[in-house]
């Protein structure tokens, strides 16, 4: 066999994958194979001194199947297996390979090494060492704080604020609640890492109220109060008792599997219910599981994690979220009301309609928005001949 020619085993396994629309080389086969990611193919002795062959296992084909999808060139093959290890924790979809787990050193690995070089890692280990510096130091975190938070995702606004601009271009949004969630999760960046007596209590309340919508903190702002004159506010929240990354250095593969678990389950729900800000139709049982959310004040939370599951940077924050046991608590409740009201005749239906099932359902989202979509084009068409002079002279007079 001639130097750089793919064994017989791998030309078979790169034809396999090609049939499944996944594009790898001779030489990411070997890449993937030196790092522990791809197990080698097993060898079959002929014989009589025939020597051996090498066979193709079908886990070797899902394995290559899911790093083939999730490389990228140029792309530092740690966020691949990050990447592959939030799809194994998913059902496969009809048709495809069941994706099996990663080996779990290269996943600790790869989900250390990302926090680790995190923006939001850097920003913590900012805040600590403003927590032990001068006042020069603290207003230089809370400059770079609030760059980095002024770069990033602030969460969708409220589905029905959405629904209603969908359904009317000329509603306006509050340009103020993107601001207000910037300076909220930066007060709550230096009230976890320096304690809550560096943000005061009107400022940690103020924070908690405008990321944790929908729950009355009329109390918590008295309490809070009370704890400052009383000179036990700093005890709400202890300088450093929030430590993220050192849970992740800790969680073994058990724990990162619940995490993962929880991770999907609000990342589910979170698509429900943004997904009603675009129009996806209504019923009770929907209705139902957005009060649920609300109630539970932790709707931004479950928004966010939809965004956050799909890209590998954010699939590490998201993991490290649900390591904490209030988090993992909440997917968990949540997944018993998603399953009560699924019980209920199921999600994906239209009360009312002829055709019942997720099909229909689908079909009436899309007609829906198609319909939205033609009135906007005969409002923009209106406009332009209003503007033109085109249309029609309405003086009856004449």
């Amino acid at each position: 066999m001639a130097r750089g020619e793919p064994s017989a085993a791998d030309a078979e396994l790169i034809g396999r994958l090609a049939a499944l629309d996944v594009a790898v080389s001779a030489a990411q086969l070997e890449r993937w194979r030196g790092l522990g990611l791809l197990p080698r193919h097993a060898r079959v002795w002929l014989g009589r001194g025939r020597g051996s062959v090498s066979v193709l296992a079908e886990e070797t084909v899902a394995v290559a199947a899911v790093l083939g999808r999730h490389a990228r060139s140029g792309r530092d093959v740690r966020w691949t297996v990050i990447a592959w290890y939030a799809e194994a924790g998913r059902p496969a979809l009809p048709g495809q390979l069941a994706v099996p787990e990663p080996p779990w050193p290269a996943v600790r690995e790869a989900l250390v090494w990302a926090m680790r070089r995190s923006t939001a890692q850097r920003l913590v280990e900012s805040a600590r060492t403003a927590a032990r510096g001068s006042e020069e130091e603290q207003d230089v975190f809370y400059t770079e704080a609030g760059r980095v938070v002024g770069r990033g995702p602030t969460g969708p606004v409220h589905p029905e604020v959405m629904r209603r601009v969908l359904e009317d271009p000329d509603a306006e949004l509050d340009q103020g609640e993107d601001r207000r969630r910037r300076r909220g999760a930066v007060s709550m960046v230096a009230a976890t890492v320096m304690g809550a007596g560096e943000v005061g209590g009107a400022r940690l309340v103020d924070a908690l109220a405008t990321l944790m919508p929908g729950l009355d903190w009329t109390g918590v702002a008295a309490a809070a109060g009370r704890a400052e004159e009383a000179g036990e506010f700093d005890g709400w929240i202890r300088a450093g008792a929030v430590d993220p990354f050192g849970l992740l250095q800790a969680a073994g593969p058990e724990e990162m599997a619940a995490a993962r678990h929880a991770a999907m389950v609000l990342a589910g729900i979170g698509g429900l219910y943004v997904m009603h800000g675009f129009g996806m139709p209504d019923n009770p049982a929907l209705a139902r599981l957005r009060a649920v959310l609300e109630e539970s004040g932790l709707s931004l939370i479950a928004a966010q994690m939809v965004p956050m599951m799909i890209n590998p940077s954010g699939i590490v924050h998201a993991l490290t979220m649900c390591l904490a046991p209030e988090i993992a608590a909440l997917a968990g409740w949540l997944e018993s009301v998603l399953a009560e009201q699924a019980g209920t005749g199921g999600l994906l239906w239209l009360p009312g309609a002829k055709e019942e099932g997720p099909k229909a359902f689908m079909q009436a989202w899309i007609d829906h928005l198609h319909e939205l979509a033609d009135q906007a084009r005969a409002r923009r068409i209106g406009t332009t001949q209003d503007i033109n002079g085109a249309r029609p002279s309405q003086d009856v007079g004449g």
